[in-house]
């Protein structure tokens, strides 16, 4: 992890969260090592910490070398489209609060308050007549 992204790509995702219907506001609470917002939501929803990934593959050590801010939950956005995420991770169960995912998973985590609980939904099987 890191602040190694294609300048683009913090702008981009930073507009798509500050454009969302329920979000308050979007704070930069980077450090010298990564990319954080603190997104505050409507309705009364707490707020989310959001750690950008910048790497290619997010591994365990990743995760468990993730920063301490998101001790009491948040979400780990995987901010390049091409990049991965270890199978381990995929499976692992929301206890601690904390989501992994792209853009399009943390867009609808933030329509929850227990927004670790969201899970994206499936598709509806097209009707082959």
């Amino acid at each position: 992890m890191g602040k190694d992204l294609h300048p683009t790509i913090l702008p981009f995702i930073k507009d798509k969260i500050e454009f969302h219907q329920d979000v308050i506001s979007v704070t930069d609470i980077s450090t010298n090592e990564h990319y954080m917002f603190r997104i505050t939501r409507r309705n009364g929803m707490r707020d989310i910490v959001v750690l950008l990934d910048d790497g290619y593959h997010f591994s365990e050590f990743d995760y468990y070398s993730k920063p301490s801010d998101l001790n009491e939950g948040g979400f780990i956005l995987i901010a390049r489209p091409e990049s991965t995420i270890s199978d381990y991770l995929r499976q692992h169960e929301p206890a601690d609060k904390i989501i992994i995912g792209k853009l399009g998973i943390l867009l609808g985590a933030l329509r929850k308050d227990e927004f670790w609980t969201y899970e994206k939904p499936i598709p509806k099987a097209k009707d082959s007549r």
